[in-house]
């Protein structure tokens, strides 16, 4: 029973921070479209603050 629910623990957390990382990579997207060769890039969009990078930092 335990570990049923750690898994559904984890896997919800997981679906979140997919949900997330989704979010911010359709952000960058949209702000990499509106942004032309000849247009002056304002800055990235910043990820949301509850997403977890951890996995991708060193």
């Amino acid at each position: 029973m335990a570990i049923t629910e750690r898994l559904d623990r984890e896997v919800k957390e997981e679906c979140t921070q997919r949900k997330l990382l989704t979010r911010a990579y359709l952000d960058l997207h949209r702000w990499a479209r509106r942004v032309g060769p000849d247009t002056p890039a304002g800055p990235a969009p910043e990820p949301p603050v509850e997403l977890d990078l951890a996995p991708w930092q060193s």
